[in-house]
């Protein structure tokens, strides 16, 4: 091999590092960005879920988009548009002075957040608390709940 030869081989494995470098670089700040969205998403659903316990709607409404799609468990008819879960939410919440969330896990990938919690809710005097083990299905674009359904965890 000559001189020209063994150098034209070097700078082309050389590039070829190079571009293979580069190519991992642009996978991790892809992968980087998708991150954030995900960690973004899972906190808009979690920090709802907070939000919850105070059982006023007002206090969840920030966390939605306008045409959210809602379905309370499986089977039930669902609720379309934020204005329709509202007046639906302070239809159940009136029965209750406070909800408890416990969160067992939750996982994100994209624009979809899973959760297993258990909802309590603790009833005004002379009602009767309910408690719901469920997972929770939510999208979560620009910052909002899109939709959001809960299926009942079997017993």
């Amino acid at each position: 091999m000559n001189q020209q030869q063994h150098l034209s081989r070097r700078n082309f494995i050389a590039a070829a590092g190079l571009g293979a470098a580069a190519a991992g670089m642009g996978t991790n700040t892809a992968r980087a960005a998708i991150n954030e969205l995900e960690a973004a998403n899972e906190k808009v659903v979690l920090d709802m879920c907070v939000a919850i316990e105070s059982v006023d709607p007002a206090k969840i409404e920030p966390f939605l988009g306008d045409k959210l799609v809602f379905q309370l468990i499986d089977g039930q008819p669902l609720v379309k548009g934020k204005e329709a879960f509202m007046k639906a939410s302070a239809q159940f919440f009136a029965a209750y002075e406070k909800a408890e969330f416990i969160m067992h896990r939750s996982h994100v990938m994209g624009n979809l957040v899973i959760n297993e919690r258990t909802d309590n809710f603790t009833a005004k005097e002379g009602g009767t608390d309910q408690s719901f083990h469920v997972t929770g299905f939510f999208v979560v674009k620009e910052g909002k709940i899109q939709e959001w359904r809960d299926y009942m965890v079997p017993q």
